[in-house]
């Protein structure tokens, strides 16, 4: 086969049960020049089998891979690696797609000029009874930053879309620092887009997003949980290193990440001097010095 010019990656474990809806919706769809990587995170379901069966009958290509668990943020990069689409989706192993999904992102992106800086194209979550997710875009398109988006348009809820591989492929991470750490917020690397240049924001729906009010309340509930703090503190620390700068127009979004970042870093046992040197801005390293010991003793 060509390469194609979209990658769609879904990460999966233990999610046979819903991965042919996945499919489904992907054998739906109007614009097919596209790859499915499905990259199996040491599942102990039939994942392989079903997955194997899928390539017999798809008019798309699909390429499976299985590895020990890593965890989902981990995979997300290895699957970068191995994608090779000019653009790249990630997708999630219990959503769906409507049939014009891939159309309506793959038009938009070819329609965008360089000289307007865009990295990712951002589009309207439905639920599986056809609710909007969240807010719509103030307006049709919207281009602003992630830190915009939500603390000068307020925008709430699940936003999905599509980016470039190559741009994707500029975020500086080391992810062997990562490794065997367990859950890793996607902030670690989404807020670094800001680094590089805006979202383009469209309000049309690209991803059924398949709610469960108890899975919902139980995932919310568990994304606080102190066996998460690494990577929370990781997530904090990406946006005050990101974001520092504006300390003194939006103060309140940086005080609140400074807090968050004081507290699981506490949480998480670091060291002093570390916690403090991994900051960027010299004000929130004074602070950091000043508060951090105080708080960790309380932990």
């Amino acid at each position: 086969m060509n390469v194609p010019k979209v990658t769609i990656l879904t990460p999966s474990y233990n999610r046979a049960h819903t991965l042919p809806r996945v499919f489904e919706s992907l054998q739906k769809q109007t614009f097919k020049d596209f790859e499915w990587l499905v990259i199996d995170d040491g599942s102990t379901d039939n994942t392989k089998d079903l997955v194997e069966g899928f390539q017999k009958i798809a008019d798309f290509k699909i390429r499976y891979y299985y590895q020990e668990n890593q965890h989902k943020f981990l995979t997300f990069f290895r699957g970068l690696d191995l994608a090779e689409g000019k653009y790249f989706s990630p997708l999630d192993s219990d959503d769906a797609l409507p049939p014009d999904s891939m159309e309506i992102l793959v038009n938009t992106w070819e329609n965008i000029s360089e000289n307007q800086n865009i990295v990712f194209v951002s589009t309207l979550c439905e639920d599986q009874f056809g609710n909007i997710v969240g807010d719509k875009f103030p307006k049709d398109p919207l281009i602003c930053s992630i830190f915009d988006m939500r603390y000068k348009y307020k925008i709430k809820g699940d936003k999905w879309g599509m980016g470039k591989t190559e741009i994707y492929k500029k975020m500086k991470l080391n992810l062997g620092d990562l490794a065997g750490k367990g859950f890793i917020p996607e902030g670690v690397f989404q807020f670094q887009f800001d680094k590089i240049g805006f979202h383009f924001c469209i309000n049309k729906v690209t991803r059924i997003y398949f709610r469960d009010k108890n899975d919902e309340q139980s995932l919310a509930n568990q994304f606080y949980d102190k066996k998460n703090a690494f990577g929370l503190a990781e997530n904090y620390k990406t946006f005050l290193n990101t974001y520092s700068s504006k300390i003194w127009s939006n103060p309140i979004p940086i005080i609140r990440n400074f807090g968050g970042y004081m507290k699981f870093a506490a949480i998480d046992d670091r060291n002093s001097s570390k916690v403090t040197n991994d900051l960027k801005s010299n004000l929130l390293k004074i602070l950091s010095a000043v508060f951090y010991p105080i708080l960790k003793k309380m932990h």
